[in-house]
């Protein structure tokens, strides 16, 4: 087994994460309506199938960053690296708008495709402000659901020497993009999704639960993952103090 238990600065890794930052926001505008007809047909899924073992990459890495000493504090408090927040929570705002455009689904005031009929000024800024625009809510999101569930799959990666654990993990993350890609085209659970979505345009108050749920839920959830954080990060690491980059 390899030596796993030392950690890297974030500044080491922080360019990386700043092109993945841009191949997320490359693929977030991918989902613009005039962007994607302009795209040869099989492009959206080739993205989304490239994205799985991309943000597995990225979880994986992630899991070695020490970020300081904010033990005690959420997760969304203690990631010291703006390349990471930034590059997660686009990956995360990605992924949401695939699965409410592929849907069609819009929970309460959360709908990132605007009306067709609508000037292509106006189209242009209504997605920004669904997508890029909820920047701040979808980063507690992405801290509550995505990293914490990337960290898991990842973790056992991570303790094998790692020529052989992330090419394991790259044929895991392929493997798990096509499941996605399948998934999403499932006429079934597209059914269902769609009867959830019928409810809750009949009922508004639900639609606003839901919509404040997004918000909040992810910070309790990490709240109490964090009161019992005892000063090591997810992977066994000590943090210590360093400044945010």
């Amino acid at each position: 087994m390899a030596d796993e238990t030392r950690t890297l600065d974030p500044r080491r890794l922080a360019p990386l994460f700043a092109v993945t930052t841009l191949l997320h926001l490359a693929a977030l505008l991918s989902r613009f309506g005039e962007v994607a007809r302009l795209l040869p047909p099989g492009v959206a899924e080739a993205v989304l199938l490239a994205h799985v073992p991309l943000l597995l990459l990225e979880g994986y890495l992630e899991g070695l960053l020490d970020y300081g000493g904010r033990e005690g504090m959420p997760l969304w408090m203690r990631i010291r690296s703006r390349p990471v927040k930034l590059s997660f929570t686009f990956a995360f705002t990605y992924l949401g708008v695939v699965v409410l455009q592929t849907w069609d689904i819009s929970i309460g005031p959360l709908d990132p495709s605007p009306p067709p009929g609508w000037p292509l000024g106006q189209r242009a800024m209504w997605f920004g402000i669904m997508s890029v625009g909820m920047f701040f809510p979808n980063y507690l999101a992405t801290c509550g659901i995505l990293i914490p569930v990337l960290r898991a799959i990842t973790a056992p990666f991570r303790r094998l020497p790692r020529k052989i654990g992330l090419p394991l993990l790259g044929v895991v993350g392929v493997a798990l993009g096509v499941g996605v890609v399948f998934l999403l085209g499932s006429s079934l659970l597209g059914g269902t999704i769609n009867s959830v979505q019928q409810a809750i345009k009949e009922r508004p108050a639900l639609a606003i639960g839901v919509t404040l749920g997004m918000v909040f839920i992810p910070i309790l959830i990490d709240m109490i993952r964090g009161d019992g954080d005892d000063g090591d990060d997810d992977d066994g690491h000590l943090v210590e103090e360093e400044d945010d980059d």
